[in-house]
């Protein structure tokens, strides 16, 4: 996903990244840009029986610009599966609802953004493609986390930071509800601080989520409420502090995170933390990856929480294909957040990235996950094991700006994991996936 990188970098540095296709109007300069892929996916998960579908997505990128660093970005998406597909109601003023996909339509506007400098850096006002700074395991644009407000980023020196206010839901609904006074809004901030010294990439980043909203007791994800004219807001505030470093020590790239969260939903508080490990290695031609992920847990769900799992929104913090979102798989998956729930989360990955041919890759990955305190498990049972997975996938060239990948993944489920996330007693997953896609 070359270009959706690139712009959603572009709120780490400060630049935007503009595709080389230009078309002059007078005095103004419109770049393009095209996603359109088609896509196959076959497997059992969260079934008890092997299904199929195809699906196929269409995304344009317009970036006018009347002069050097002002102008506007959109991206258009348009979506469905193959046997046809309707468009929704998406008239947000009668709906509440805590929605990080700015109510994306099987047609609508992605990412819509007006831009122009200030002083070392950028204000950049819209819907915005947000990424965290912590290997999209907290927010990911690349996911859709589709969100509107107001950033500045920029760089000076070895520095470069960014900061952002995004607005998660506006409150307007509840003005039908007599016994809310004011327009509860949630509120969003992003705050990063950057800088490379001695060959160490080093980073501070804050984000935190602070207001009411109007939760209903049995709604998942947190924030959907079937009622506003009744339900009373609750609080749902949470902050997330951490660090990052990264360094090479002799052929060896070390990658690390740490993590501290706490916050509240309605009466209920939490916190914890998360550590991130990971190193890689070049053997020759072959990349070799590993990943460690620890995340502090509580018995009843109230540990380290992430955006991602208060949201339902997802990431591509892993290696795997059926625990976790991958790319060419990405419509079908569990959907585990490095938060697991609440109840905290161990998982040891490893990817093998090997190039066949100047234009044929193939990629194998394995990862190992576990619990940290006892879930839910079905019958007054308990478990904290969920599970092992095995994948691999092959990336082939196949003509200018146009790749197809395909590959497969089997899953051994254990208890937990069967009750949380598969939602059967099936312990054996499987997936079967397929990417054709034009990029430019």
């Amino acid at each position: 996903m070359k270009k959706e990188f690139l712009i959603g970098s572009l709120l780490s540095v400060a630049v935007l990244s503009y595709p080389s296709y230009g078309i002059k109007l007078r005095d103004t300069d419109i770049d393009f840009g095209i996603q359109y892929r088609v896509m196959y996916n076959n497997s059992n998960i969260a079934s008890e029986k092997q299904y199929d579908f195809f699906r196929q997505r269409l995304r344009l990128n317009f970036d006018v610009h009347t002069e050097e660093g002002v102008g506007g970005f959109i991206q258009i998406e348009f979506r469905g599966g193959w046997g046809g597909s309707s468009p929704e109601a998406s008239d947000p003023r009668g709906v509440y609802a805590i929605n990080a996909f700015n109510r994306l339509q099987a047609r609508g506007i992605r990412y819509g953004y007006l831009y122009f400098p200030a002083g070392p850096g950028r204000v950049m006002a819209g819907i915005l493609p947000a990424n965290d700074q912590v290997d999209q395991m907290l927010f990911s644009a690349d996911w859709d986390f589709n969100v509107g407000g107001v950033a500045y980023a920029g760089s000076a020196g070895s520095f470069n930071w960014r900061a952002a206010y995004v607005r998660l839901v506006e409150g307007q609904a509840l003005i039908v509800n007599p016994s809310v006074r004011d327009d509860e809004d949630e509120h969003f901030l992003i705050l990063d601080l950057n800088s490379k010294t001695g060959g160490v990439d080093v980073g501070l980043h804050i984000y935190s989520a602070l207001g009411e909203v109007c939760i209903d007791s049995t709604s998942v994800p947190l924030g959907t409420c079937s009622d506003p004219s009744t339900t009373p807001t609750s609080k749902l505030n949470q902050t997330w502090i951490g660090a990052h470093a990264t360094a090479k020590i002799d052929t060896v790239n070390l990658h690390g995170v740490v993590m501290y969260n706490t916050g509240k939903i309605g009466n209920q508080s939490n916190d914890g933390f998360l550590i991130r490990l990971e190193p890689s290695v070049n053997l020759g031609s072959v990349n070799v990856s590993l990943l460690g992920i620890y995340s502090s847990g509580d018995r009843g769900g109230t540990g380290f929480m992430t955006v991602q799992g208060l949201l339902g929104t997802g990431g591509y913090w892993g290696y795997t294909y059926i625990f976790s979102p991958h790319g060419p798989s990405d419509v079908n998956d569990f959907g585990l957040e490095v938060g697991n729930r609440g109840y905290g989360l161990i998982t040891i990955q490893g990817k093998v990235d090997v190039p066949l041919t100047d234009r044929i890759s193939a990629q194998a990955v394995a990862g190992w996950f576990r619990s940290v305190e006892d879930m839910p498990a079905g019958m007054g049972r308990f478990s904290k094991n969920l599970g092992t997975e095995f994948g691999v996938q092959i990336a082939a060239n196949v003509g200018k700006h146009m790749n197809l990948e395909f590959g497969g993944a089997v899953a051994s489920l254990g208890d937990a994991a069967k009750w949380n996330y598969q939602g059967n007693d099936r312990s054996s997953v499987n997936e079967i996936f397929a990417r054709l896609q034009l990029e430019f």
